[in-house]
């Protein structure tokens, strides 16, 4: 949270069941996001997809990551810290880190 205390949470593709735990074939991929002066900067890791398999859908609060490989697929919705512009999304990719950057609403 922003107060201070720390956000756990949970990435891999092992999920709690009441049966038990279970493998899915989708993983949430490790996420950082940073919240800069004027924008967002969120860096993702993806290993074994390629930049053309990516998707990014980025809405006023949330960003929603999905990567399909040949062998692997990730999924993430990731709620930012602030407000920011859509139309402002930029994304780099290299040996499977994705880097967004969204400037901030300005209000």
């Amino acid at each position: 949270t922003l107060a201070g205390g720390p956000v756990i949470e949970r990435f891999g593709n092992i999920r709690e069941t009441p049966e038990g735990p279970r493998v899915e074939e989708t993983r949430e991929p490790m996420v950082d996001v940073f919240e800069e002066n004027d924008h967002i900067l969120i860096i993702a890791e993806v290993p074994g997809v390629e930049e053309k398999d990516v998707r990014i859908d980025a809405k006023e609060e949330m960003v929603s990551l999905n990567a399909k490989g040949r062998e692997r697929k990730y999924s993430k919705d990731i709620k930012l810290p602030s407000p920011v512009d859509a139309a402002t999304l930029e994304s780099a990719y290299k040996n499977g880190i994705i880097e967004i950057k969204l400037k901030k609403k300005t209000k």
